[in-house]
């Protein structure tokens, strides 16, 4: 028995010794936990997405089950950074799941869904823990959508988009020795984190916006380069019409910008030139070009071909980005319970690569890494993120009036 993917599982396939496509959610419960209905709710949200129990079997990109239990997906009192190297895609379940008393870590496979389908996953763990039912749930990863939407917006693709000629980097540093898994998180406070969504509102950009540019720049200190090249993830989910459905999935691509700035710009012009960047490629349905040979070629290309194909026009990038967006409150909690020190990460990137991770989870404004270096590439993780967080709010208190 096995279970089809679908072309865009095969996006995560590449720079596989480079960095492990994984997601890293994270989180501590206060209350009156229970551990056994917990079980019981993954077990019930594999009902839902068997893939979860799968293997992945990059053959013939089809998730082949391993497991009808807990065995080789819940762990109990063991640090997942250091446990987390075992982990094979290809032979072990897709998820992944530390308990270390009040501190849950939570593991997803990226081959099998994005940010926003490991979102939605986290909503249907919290439902099926709250209710003990996933009745009436059905989990969609058709892409027949996203076929029609390239042919009502035709996109011609451009290697160099992808390849930018001047890209954002991070010197090597002396000490290479001691590198070992880590993660830091730091967070705004909520009247923060309002501030710089209302300053945003006021000057007509998205938070995304200010984001990427506090990335930029951060990151730019450090490089020598006077471009901030990023890619920024999107979810295609929005542009499906009709009523919203379960997508446990990977229904990503992404919009790529390439912006002039010199080191000493005011990091409110950068913020427009973002702006202005990314709302000429929203116009153009340019995340489109990511996904679009992949999509058009799946049915007679050979796996070495595709994943050319995705070196082509979604490589992995030295610098990363993505946002996360909003977990929503609401949907992702536990009765009896109270969840703090959100953290919701992309996979550890070996330094000098890094990503920075945004999300947002009961009104603050999260920044996050998880990276395999030693303490002074985590010292600089650390600047580039306390950089970020100190233009952030300092955009926000000038355009508060």
């Amino acid at each position: 028995m096995k279970y089809s993917g679908e072309p865009l599982n095969i996006l995560h396939t590449i720079g596989l010794k480079e960095l492990y496509p994984i997601i890293r959610i994270s989180f501590f419960v206060n209350g009156n936990f229970d551990i056994s209905r917990f079980k019981r709710a993954i077990i019930l949200s594999s009902k839902v997405i068997p893939e979860l129990f799968c293997k992945y079997s990059l053959a013939d990109n089809s998730f082949i089950p391993v497991t009808d239990d807990l065995e080789g997906v819940m762990f109990t009192d063991i640090d997942p950074d250091l446990d987390i190297g075992r982990w094979d895609l290809f032979a072990d379940p897709q998820l992944r799941i530390y308990l270390n008393k009040q501190r849950v870590t939570i593991f997803i496979s990226h081959i099998l869904t994005d940010g926003a389908g490991s979102k939605q996953l986290l909503y249907l763990l919290a439902h099926a823990y709250n209710t003990g039912t996933v009745d009436n749930y059905q989990n969609h990863q058709d892409i027949e959508w996203l076929r029609k939407l390239l042919k009502q917006h035709p996109v011609k693709t451009n290697r160099n988009i992808d390849h930018p000629a001047k890209p954002l980097s991070l010197p090597a540093l002396a000490e290479v020795n001691r590198q070992h898994r880590r993660t830091f998180a730091i967070s705004l406070t909520v009247a923060d984190s309002k501030k710089l969504a209302e300053a945003a509102h006021r000057e007509g950009v998205t938070l995304n916006d200010l984001f990427m540019a506090a990335f930029g720049q951060a990151v730019q200190r450090y490089s020598d380069t006077d471009m901030i090249s990023l890619a920024c993830p999107t979810d295609m989910r929005q542009f499906i019409s009709g009523q919203k459905q379960l997508r446990i999935a990977n229904h990503t691509s992404r919009y790529n910008i390439s912006v002039k700035s010199k080191l000493t710009a005011p990091f409110e012009d950068l913020v427009q030139s973002v702006h202005q960047a990314m709302q000429q490629n929203k116009d153009n349905f340019q995340c489109f070009q990511s996904v679009k040979s992949l999509i058009d070629n799946y049915d007679t290309s050979s796996l070495d071909e595709l994943q050319q194909t995705v070196e082509e026009n979604y490589h992995v990038r030295s610098i990363s980005y993505t946002n996360f967006g909003i977990i929503n409150d609401q949907l992702f909690k536990f009765n009896q319970c109270n969840i703090a020190d959100f953290r919701m990460l992309g996979t550890y990137r070996r330094y000098p690569m890094f990503q920075i991770a945004v999300s947002t989870y009961h009104q603050r404004i999260n920044l996050a890494f998880a990276m395999i270096g030693n303490d002074a590439e985590e010292r600089m993780g650390q600047a580039i993120t306390m950089t970020m967080m100190d233009l952030l709010q300092k955009y926000a208190e000038k355009y508060n009036f």
